[in-house]
Protein backbone atom coordinates (compact mmCIF):
# COMPACT_ATOMS: atom_id res chain seq x y z
CA UNK A 1 0.00 0.00 0.00
CA UNK A 2 1.42 3.22 -1.46
CA UNK A 3 1.15 5.76 2.00
CA UNK A 4 0.14 9.32 0.90
CA UNK A 5 3.32 11.52 0.99
CA UNK A 6 1.99 14.04 3.97
CA UNK A 7 2.37 10.64 5.99
CA UNK A 8 5.30 9.95 4.75
CA UNK A 9 7.03 13.06 5.90
CA UNK A 10 5.02 13.31 8.81
CA UNK A 11 6.11 9.49 9.99
CA UNK A 12 10.30 10.87 8.97
CA UNK A 13 9.71 14.16 11.14
CA UNK A 14 8.78 12.09 14.00
CA UNK A 15 11.28 9.55 13.73
CA UNK A 16 13.86 12.08 13.62
CA UNK A 17 12.20 13.74 16.60
CA UNK A 18 12.64 10.19 18.35
CA UNK A 19 15.68 9.93 17.87
CA UNK A 20 17.01 13.08 18.62
CA UNK A 21 14.84 12.72 21.88
CA UNK A 22 16.26 9.81 22.97
CA UNK A 23 19.53 10.96 23.30
CA UNK A 24 18.33 14.45 24.81
CA UNK A 25 18.53 13.58 28.41
CA UNK A 26 17.96 16.76 29.80
CA UNK A 27 14.98 16.44 28.33
CA UNK A 28 14.12 12.99 30.07
CA UNK A 29 15.29 14.36 33.59
CA UNK A 30 12.39 17.62 32.83
CA UNK A 31 9.85 15.27 31.95
CA UNK A 32 10.75 12.70 34.40
CA UNK A 33 10.28 16.16 37.03
CA UNK A 34 7.32 17.19 35.89
CA UNK A 35 5.51 13.90 35.63
CA UNK A 36 7.09 13.74 39.24
CA UNK A 37 5.17 17.22 40.77
CA UNK A 38 2.19 16.24 38.87
CA UNK A 39 2.13 13.08 40.61
CA UNK A 40 3.26 14.60 43.90
CA UNK A 41 0.50 17.11 43.77
CA UNK A 42 -2.61 14.52 42.52
CA UNK A 43 -1.51 12.07 45.14
CA UNK A 44 -1.50 15.53 47.77
CA UNK A 45 -4.66 16.28 46.73
CA UNK A 46 -6.09 12.70 46.79
CA UNK A 47 -4.88 12.10 50.23
CA UNK A 48 -6.35 15.31 51.71
CA UNK A 49 -9.79 14.44 49.44
CA UNK A 50 -10.05 10.60 51.64
CA UNK A 51 -8.84 12.46 55.51
CA UNK A 52 -11.99 15.26 54.33
CA UNK A 53 -14.20 12.34 53.09
CA UNK A 54 -14.15 8.76 54.25
CA UNK A 55 -11.67 9.30 57.13
CA UNK A 56 -13.93 11.92 58.16
CA UNK A 57 -17.24 9.25 58.65
CA UNK A 58 -14.38 7.04 59.93
CA UNK A 59 -13.42 8.97 62.89
CA UNK A 60 -17.03 10.01 63.11
CA UNK A 61 -18.14 6.09 63.92
CA UNK A 62 -15.10 5.46 65.85
CA UNK A 63 -15.93 8.70 67.95
CA UNK A 64 -19.50 7.11 68.26
CA UNK A 65 -18.25 4.16 69.33
CA UNK A 66 -16.10 5.32 71.88
CA UNK A 67 -18.36 7.37 73.30
CA UNK A 68 -21.04 4.12 73.58
CA UNK A 69 -18.70 2.10 75.19
CA UNK A 70 -18.07 4.97 77.88
CA UNK A 71 -21.85 5.16 78.33
CA UNK A 72 -21.82 1.89 79.35
CA UNK A 73 -19.08 1.37 81.38
CA UNK A 74 -20.73 4.89 83.57
CA UNK A 75 -23.92 2.99 83.91
CA UNK A 76 -22.26 -0.67 85.05
CA UNK A 77 -20.82 1.34 87.32
CA UNK A 78 -23.70 3.38 88.41
CA UNK A 79 -26.63 1.00 88.04
CA UNK A 80 -27.56 -2.01 89.64
CA UNK A 81 -26.93 -5.17 87.59
CA UNK A 82 -30.60 -6.11 87.27
CA UNK A 83 -30.95 -2.03 85.94
CA UNK A 84 -28.40 -2.01 84.09
CA UNK A 85 -29.04 -5.31 81.78
CA UNK A 86 -32.94 -3.55 81.29
CA UNK A 87 -31.58 -0.57 79.95
CA UNK A 88 -28.91 -2.13 77.73
CA UNK A 89 -31.61 -4.70 76.52
CA UNK A 90 -33.66 -1.53 75.70
CA UNK A 91 -30.91 0.39 74.09
CA UNK A 92 -29.39 -2.60 71.91
CA UNK A 93 -32.61 -3.16 70.86
CA UNK A 94 -33.34 0.26 69.57
CA UNK A 95 -30.11 0.85 68.22
CA UNK A 96 -29.77 0.09 64.01
CA UNK A 97 -26.47 1.70 63.31
CA UNK A 98 -24.42 -0.23 66.21
CA UNK A 99 -24.61 -3.48 67.20
CA UNK A 100 -24.37 -3.83 71.14
CA UNK A 101 -24.04 -7.23 73.15
CA UNK A 102 -23.11 -7.73 76.41
CA UNK A 103 -21.67 -10.83 77.15
CA UNK A 104 -22.43 -12.52 81.30
CA UNK A 105 -20.21 -16.13 81.65
CA UNK A 106 -21.75 -18.05 78.55
CA UNK A 107 -25.36 -15.80 78.08
CA UNK A 108 -25.40 -12.84 76.11
CA UNK A 109 -27.83 -10.34 75.72
CA UNK A 110 -28.40 -8.13 72.94
CA UNK A 111 -28.41 -8.56 68.82
CA UNK A 112 -25.46 -11.22 69.08
CA UNK A 113 -26.78 -14.80 69.04
CA UNK A 114 -22.79 -15.38 69.88
CA UNK A 115 -19.98 -14.30 71.04
CA UNK A 116 -17.33 -14.10 68.29
CA UNK A 117 -13.89 -16.05 68.52
CA UNK A 118 -11.76 -13.54 68.58
CA UNK A 119 -12.30 -10.24 69.41
CA UNK A 120 -9.83 -7.11 70.39
CA UNK A 121 -10.37 -5.60 72.56
CA UNK A 122 -11.07 -1.56 72.51
CA UNK A 123 -9.98 0.87 70.56
CA UNK A 124 -8.71 -1.72 68.19
CA UNK A 125 -11.19 -2.96 66.21
CA UNK A 126 -11.66 -6.95 64.47
CA UNK A 127 -13.68 -7.40 61.86
CA UNK A 128 -16.14 -10.25 61.95
CA UNK A 129 -19.12 -11.41 60.32
CA UNK A 130 -22.61 -11.70 61.40
CA UNK A 131 -26.44 -12.44 59.96
CA UNK A 132 -28.12 -9.14 60.04
CA UNK A 133 -32.24 -9.28 59.68
CA UNK A 134 -32.45 -5.73 58.07
CA UNK A 135 -30.60 -7.12 55.08
CA UNK A 136 -31.46 -10.82 55.41
CA UNK A 137 -27.98 -11.54 54.73
CA UNK A 138 -24.36 -12.32 56.76
CA UNK A 139 -22.17 -9.17 56.73
CA UNK A 140 -18.96 -7.91 57.92
CA UNK A 141 -18.57 -5.66 60.86
CA UNK A 142 -16.04 -4.43 62.71
CA UNK A 143 -16.13 -4.10 66.47
CA UNK A 144 -14.79 -4.89 69.96
CA UNK A 145 -15.02 -5.71 73.19
CA UNK A 146 -14.90 -4.09 76.44
CA UNK A 147 -14.50 -5.57 79.76
CA UNK A 148 -17.38 -4.54 82.31
CA UNK A 149 -17.48 -5.33 86.29
CA UNK A 150 -19.86 -8.07 85.48
CA UNK A 151 -19.23 -9.32 82.17
CA UNK A 152 -18.24 -7.88 78.75
CA UNK A 153 -19.36 -5.47 76.59
CA UNK A 154 -19.36 -6.03 73.18
CA UNK A 155 -19.60 -2.92 70.84
CA UNK A 156 -19.59 -3.51 66.58
CA UNK A 157 -20.76 -1.42 63.69
CA UNK A 158 -22.11 -2.26 60.19
CA UNK A 159 -19.23 -0.77 58.10
CA UNK A 160 -19.03 -2.84 55.07
CA UNK A 161 -20.73 -0.21 52.89
CA UNK A 162 -17.46 2.03 54.28
CA UNK A 163 -15.17 -0.65 53.16
CA UNK A 164 -16.67 -0.61 49.80
CA UNK A 165 -16.29 3.29 49.31
CA UNK A 166 -12.82 2.79 50.45
CA UNK A 167 -12.35 0.50 47.68
CA UNK A 168 -13.78 2.61 45.19
CA UNK A 169 -11.65 5.18 46.39
CA UNK A 170 -8.48 3.28 45.80
CA UNK A 171 -9.72 2.68 42.22
CA UNK A 172 -10.28 5.79 41.68
CA UNK A 173 -6.85 7.50 43.21
CA UNK A 174 -5.08 4.28 41.10
CA UNK A 175 -6.78 5.34 37.95
CA UNK A 176 -6.09 9.45 38.59
CA UNK A 177 -2.80 8.53 39.24
CA UNK A 178 -2.27 6.33 36.00
CA UNK A 179 -3.69 9.71 34.17
CA UNK A 180 -1.52 11.83 36.16
CA UNK A 181 1.53 9.72 34.55
CA UNK A 182 0.31 9.50 31.25
CA UNK A 183 -0.83 13.18 31.26
CA UNK A 184 2.95 14.26 32.62
CA UNK A 185 5.02 11.91 30.05
CA UNK A 186 2.53 13.44 27.41
CA UNK A 187 2.70 17.08 28.40
CA UNK A 188 6.31 16.35 29.04
CA UNK A 189 6.79 14.65 25.52
CA UNK A 190 5.18 17.32 23.64
CA UNK A 191 6.95 19.94 25.72
CA UNK A 192 10.34 18.59 24.67
CA UNK A 193 9.16 18.23 20.77
CA UNK A 194 8.67 21.50 20.82
CA UNK A 195 11.98 22.93 23.05
CA UNK A 196 13.79 19.96 21.18
CA UNK A 197 13.18 21.80 17.75
CA UNK A 198 14.20 24.90 18.93
CA UNK A 199 17.49 23.57 20.16
CA UNK A 200 18.42 21.29 17.21
CA UNK A 201 17.72 24.38 14.95
CA UNK A 202 20.64 26.29 17.18
CA UNK A 203 22.31 22.65 16.57
CA UNK A 204 21.86 22.62 12.64
CA UNK A 205 23.19 25.81 11.95
CA UNK A 206 25.97 25.08 14.63
CA UNK A 207 27.39 22.23 12.55
CA UNK A 208 27.16 23.94 9.32
CA UNK A 209 29.07 27.07 10.39
CA UNK A 210 31.72 24.45 11.92
CA UNK A 211 31.79 23.16 8.44
CA UNK A 212 32.44 26.35 7.25
CA UNK A 213 28.65 28.02 5.90
CA UNK A 214 28.97 31.40 7.78
CA UNK A 215 26.22 32.29 5.72
CA UNK A 216 23.82 29.90 8.38
CA UNK A 217 21.79 31.67 10.13
CA UNK A 218 19.48 30.73 13.11
CA UNK A 219 15.42 30.98 12.28
CA UNK A 220 13.99 33.48 14.92
CA UNK A 221 10.10 32.76 15.08
CA UNK A 222 7.63 35.43 15.62
CA UNK A 223 6.87 34.36 19.26
CA UNK A 224 9.50 36.76 20.24
CA UNK A 225 10.65 34.41 23.57
CA UNK A 226 14.12 33.70 25.37
CA UNK A 227 15.09 31.51 22.05
CA UNK A 228 14.53 34.20 19.64
CA UNK A 229 16.37 37.13 21.51
CA UNK A 230 18.94 34.11 21.94
CA UNK A 231 18.92 33.34 18.13
CA UNK A 232 18.87 37.20 17.44
CA UNK A 233 22.09 37.63 19.78
CA UNK A 234 23.91 34.27 17.61
CA UNK A 235 22.88 35.90 14.23
CA UNK A 236 24.40 39.27 15.38
CA UNK A 237 27.08 37.51 16.61
CA UNK A 238 27.62 35.43 12.64
CA UNK A 239 27.33 38.57 10.83
CA UNK A 240 29.99 40.22 12.64
CA UNK A 241 32.20 36.88 12.23
CA UNK A 242 31.00 36.34 8.46
CA UNK A 243 32.12 40.35 7.95
CA UNK A 244 35.13 39.60 9.66
CA UNK A 245 36.26 36.29 7.60
CA UNK A 246 35.01 37.94 4.30
CA UNK A 247 37.38 41.07 4.98
CA UNK A 248 40.36 38.96 5.84
CA UNK A 249 39.68 36.62 2.61
CA UNK A 250 38.92 39.56 0.41
CA UNK A 251 41.82 41.59 1.63
CA UNK A 252 44.14 37.82 1.65
CA UNK A 253 42.27 36.90 -1.99
CA UNK A 254 43.04 40.60 -3.19
CA UNK A 255 46.43 41.10 -2.51
CA UNK A 256 47.16 37.29 -3.90
CA UNK A 257 45.24 38.67 -7.46
CA UNK A 258 46.73 41.73 -7.44
CA UNK A 259 50.41 40.35 -7.47
CA UNK A 260 50.05 37.50 -9.66
CA UNK A 261 49.78 39.49 -12.64
CA UNK A 262 52.96 41.53 -11.73
CA UNK A 263 54.81 38.84 -10.95
CA UNK A 264 53.54 36.65 -13.89
CA UNK A 265 54.90 39.60 -16.27
CA UNK A 266 58.06 39.04 -13.95
CA UNK A 267 58.29 35.39 -14.55
CA UNK A 268 57.96 35.65 -18.05
CA UNK A 269 61.00 38.20 -18.15
CA UNK A 270 63.21 36.15 -15.90
CA UNK A 271 62.39 33.12 -18.35
CA UNK A 272 63.16 35.70 -21.87
CA UNK A 273 66.72 36.32 -19.56
CA UNK A 274 67.47 32.84 -18.69
CA UNK A 275 67.02 31.94 -22.56
CA UNK A 276 69.13 34.81 -23.83
CA UNK A 277 71.72 33.57 -21.56
CA UNK A 278 71.89 30.27 -22.56
CA UNK A 279 72.25 31.44 -26.11
CA UNK A 280 75.13 33.39 -25.07
CA UNK A 281 76.25 30.34 -22.77
CA UNK A 282 76.49 32.73 -19.92
CA UNK A 283 76.21 31.14 -16.75
CA UNK A 284 72.31 31.38 -15.40
CA UNK A 285 72.10 29.59 -11.68
CA UNK A 286 71.19 32.72 -10.14
CA UNK A 287 68.20 33.64 -12.69
CA UNK A 288 66.71 29.77 -12.17
CA UNK A 289 67.08 30.07 -8.41
CA UNK A 290 64.87 33.15 -8.56
CA UNK A 291 62.34 31.77 -11.40
CA UNK A 292 61.77 28.69 -8.43
CA UNK A 293 61.51 30.91 -5.67
CA UNK A 294 58.99 33.06 -7.90
CA UNK A 295 57.39 30.05 -9.06
CA UNK A 296 56.34 29.34 -4.93
CA UNK A 297 55.06 32.59 -4.48
CA UNK A 298 52.67 32.30 -7.74
CA UNK A 299 51.34 28.52 -6.65
CA UNK A 300 50.71 30.00 -2.64
CA UNK A 301 48.75 33.28 -4.49
CA UNK A 302 47.24 30.29 -6.54
CA UNK A 303 46.17 27.80 -3.85
CA UNK A 304 44.78 30.79 -1.82
CA UNK A 305 42.26 31.93 -4.83
CA UNK A 306 41.70 28.20 -5.50
CA UNK A 307 40.63 27.78 -1.53
CA UNK A 308 38.28 30.99 -1.89
CA UNK A 309 36.54 29.05 -4.82
CA UNK A 310 35.94 26.12 -3.05
CA UNK A 311 34.76 27.79 0.09
CA UNK A 312 32.56 29.87 -1.98
CA UNK A 313 31.10 26.68 -4.04
CA UNK A 314 30.26 25.30 0.18
CA UNK A 315 28.42 28.36 0.70
CA UNK A 316 26.54 27.73 -2.84
CA UNK A 317 25.88 24.20 -2.13
CA UNK A 318 27.11 22.88 -5.72
CA UNK A 319 24.76 20.92 -7.63
CA UNK A 320 27.02 19.56 -10.32
CA UNK A 321 28.31 16.49 -8.74
CA UNK A 322 27.65 13.28 -10.35
CA UNK A 323 28.21 9.74 -8.97
CA UNK A 324 31.92 8.52 -8.32
CA UNK A 325 34.05 5.42 -7.68
CA UNK A 326 35.69 6.20 -4.52
CA UNK A 327 37.95 3.12 -5.12
CA UNK A 328 38.89 3.80 -8.53
CA UNK A 329 39.94 7.32 -7.58
CA UNK A 330 42.42 6.16 -5.03
CA UNK A 331 43.46 3.57 -7.00
CA UNK A 332 44.92 6.54 -9.49
CA UNK A 333 46.05 8.44 -6.67
CA UNK A 334 48.22 5.71 -5.71
CA UNK A 335 49.42 4.69 -9.21
CA UNK A 336 50.67 8.73 -9.70
CA UNK A 337 52.69 8.66 -6.03
CA UNK A 338 54.26 5.69 -6.38
CA UNK A 339 57.38 6.43 -8.47
CA UNK A 340 58.01 9.55 -5.54
CA UNK A 341 57.46 6.58 -2.89
CA UNK A 342 59.88 4.32 -4.66
CA UNK A 343 62.80 7.01 -4.52
CA UNK A 344 62.30 7.03 -0.68
CA UNK A 345 61.93 3.11 -0.49
CA UNK A 346 58.33 3.77 0.69
CA UNK A 347 55.72 1.03 0.27
CA UNK A 348 52.32 2.26 -0.28
CA UNK A 349 48.92 -0.33 0.06
CA UNK A 350 45.60 0.13 -0.43
CA UNK A 351 43.39 -2.31 1.75
CA UNK A 352 40.79 -3.93 0.52
CA UNK A 353 37.16 -3.17 0.95
CA UNK A 354 33.73 -3.18 -0.01
CA UNK A 355 33.62 -0.53 -2.95
CA UNK A 356 32.32 2.71 -2.00
CA UNK A 357 30.45 5.34 -4.57
CA UNK A 358 29.52 8.94 -3.41
CA UNK A 359 28.33 12.02 -5.02
CA UNK A 360 31.11 14.81 -5.98
CA UNK A 361 33.59 15.99 -8.11
CA UNK A 362 36.17 13.28 -9.15
CA UNK A 363 39.07 16.11 -9.78
CA UNK A 364 38.59 17.37 -6.69
CA UNK A 365 38.45 14.32 -4.69
CA UNK A 366 41.52 12.87 -6.65
CA UNK A 367 43.57 16.18 -5.59
CA UNK A 368 42.27 15.74 -2.02
CA UNK A 369 43.07 11.97 -1.90
CA UNK A 370 46.53 12.81 -3.83
CA UNK A 371 47.62 15.93 -1.71
CA UNK A 372 47.16 13.60 0.95
CA UNK A 373 49.02 10.94 0.32
CA UNK A 374 52.15 13.24 -0.72
CA UNK A 375 51.99 14.77 2.54
CA UNK A 376 52.49 11.15 4.19
CA UNK A 377 55.39 10.76 1.77
CA UNK A 378 56.84 13.97 2.24
CA UNK A 379 56.56 13.88 6.43
CA UNK A 380 56.25 9.97 7.00
CA UNK A 381 60.69 9.32 6.31
CA UNK A 382 62.26 6.93 4.29
CA UNK A 383 61.37 3.43 4.14
CA UNK A 384 57.42 4.13 5.67
CA UNK A 385 55.06 2.32 5.19
CA UNK A 386 51.47 4.30 3.75
CA UNK A 387 48.16 2.57 3.59
CA UNK A 388 44.78 3.94 1.83
CA UNK A 389 42.06 2.07 3.54
CA UNK A 390 38.03 2.55 2.69
CA UNK A 391 35.71 2.38 5.19
CA UNK A 392 32.01 2.17 5.07
CA UNK A 393 31.54 5.78 4.97
CA UNK A 394 35.17 7.21 3.73
CA UNK A 395 38.70 6.31 3.52
CA UNK A 396 41.71 6.55 5.60
CA UNK A 397 45.23 7.65 4.97
CA UNK A 398 47.57 6.24 7.63
CA UNK A 399 51.65 5.72 7.76
CA UNK A 400 54.25 4.85 10.38
CA UNK A 401 56.44 8.21 10.45
CA UNK A 402 56.77 10.37 13.38
CA UNK A 403 52.75 11.75 13.37
CA UNK A 404 51.91 14.77 14.83
CA UNK A 405 51.11 15.86 18.04
CA UNK A 406 47.50 16.69 19.28
CA UNK A 407 47.66 20.49 20.06
CA UNK A 408 48.79 20.82 16.20
CA UNK A 409 46.46 18.56 14.82
CA UNK A 410 43.50 21.40 14.43
CA UNK A 411 46.31 23.59 13.40
CA UNK A 412 47.44 22.33 10.26
CA UNK A 413 44.29 22.63 9.05
CA UNK A 414 44.71 26.46 9.36
CA UNK A 415 45.64 28.56 5.96
CA UNK A 416 49.78 28.79 6.25
CA UNK A 417 50.13 27.31 9.14
CA UNK A 418 53.53 24.60 8.80
CA UNK A 419 54.71 23.22 12.19
CA UNK A 420 58.05 23.86 13.37
CA UNK A 421 59.73 20.81 13.00
CA UNK A 422 58.98 20.49 8.90
CA UNK A 423 59.77 23.52 7.83
CA UNK A 424 63.27 22.36 6.57
CA UNK A 425 60.53 20.50 3.92
CA UNK A 426 59.43 22.46 1.24
CA UNK A 427 55.84 23.56 1.84
CA UNK A 428 53.35 25.97 1.66
CA UNK A 429 51.15 24.87 4.61
CA UNK A 430 47.94 25.37 2.23
CA UNK A 431 47.75 21.48 1.32
CA UNK A 432 45.65 20.20 4.31
CA UNK A 433 43.58 23.26 4.23
CA UNK A 434 42.80 22.39 0.48
CA UNK A 435 42.14 19.26 1.54
CA UNK A 436 39.32 19.76 4.36
CA UNK A 437 37.89 22.78 1.89
CA UNK A 438 37.53 19.38 -0.45
CA UNK A 439 36.19 17.29 2.07
CA UNK A 440 33.58 19.73 3.63
CA UNK A 441 32.87 21.17 -0.16
CA UNK A 442 31.67 17.07 -0.43
CA UNK A 443 29.42 17.46 3.02
CA UNK A 444 32.34 14.77 4.59
CA UNK A 445 34.77 15.85 8.00
CA UNK A 446 38.25 15.29 8.09
CA UNK A 447 39.93 14.33 11.74
CA UNK A 448 43.65 13.15 12.52
CA UNK A 449 44.46 10.27 14.44
CA UNK A 450 47.36 8.16 16.40
CA UNK A 451 48.76 5.34 14.63
CA UNK A 452 51.29 4.17 17.41
CA UNK A 453 53.04 5.30 15.35
CA UNK A 454 52.61 7.81 13.01
CA UNK A 455 49.32 9.26 11.91
CA UNK A 456 45.90 8.31 10.29
CA UNK A 457 43.66 10.46 8.27
CA UNK A 458 39.98 9.74 8.64
CA UNK A 459 37.61 11.06 5.98
CA UNK A 460 34.18 9.97 6.54
CA UNK A 461 31.62 11.51 4.03
CA UNK A 462 28.03 12.23 5.75
CA UNK A 463 25.01 11.20 3.55
CA UNK A 464 22.87 13.64 2.54
CA UNK A 465 19.30 14.12 4.34
CA UNK A 466 16.47 13.72 1.46
CA UNK A 467 14.46 17.24 1.70
CA UNK A 468 10.49 17.35 1.18
CA UNK A 469 11.13 18.27 -2.29
CA UNK A 470 13.14 14.92 -2.99
CA UNK A 471 10.53 12.88 -0.96
CA UNK A 472 7.41 14.34 -3.37
CA UNK A 473 9.47 13.71 -6.89
CA UNK A 474 10.08 9.75 -5.44
CA UNK A 475 6.81 9.84 -4.59
CA UNK A 476 5.39 11.37 -8.31
CA UNK A 477 7.54 8.53 -9.57
CA UNK A 478 6.45 5.88 -7.55
CA UNK A 479 2.69 6.94 -8.31
CA UNK A 480 3.93 7.20 -12.40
Amino acid sequence: MVLPLYWKQYAASVTEWWNSVKTAHSVWRLTRLYTGLLLSVVAILLVVLYQLSIGQMNRQQQLQMANIIAQQTLLAEQLSHEQFIEQFELQAQSSRQYILSYQIKQKIIGRLSAPPTTLSQCPSLSRFPIWLDQFDEIRLVSGCSQPLASGTLIVAVDDESLYELKGQFISASAIALLLAVLLGVITGLVFSMRVLKRINNFNQVALRVESGQLSARVAVSKQNDEYDHMALHINTMLNQLQHSFETISGITDAIAHDLRTPLSHLRQQIESEILSKQQLNHPSEQLQSMLDKLDEILFTFSAMLELTRLQQQKESNSQHFKTVNLQQIIVDAVDLIEPLAEEKQQLVSIGSAEPLSIKGDATLLFRAIYNLLENASKYAGDNAQISVQLTPRGFTVSDNGPGICDVEKEKVFQRLYRIEKSRQIVGFGLGLTLVKAIIQLHNGKIELLDNKPGLIVNVEFIKPKKTATDESTNANTTDA
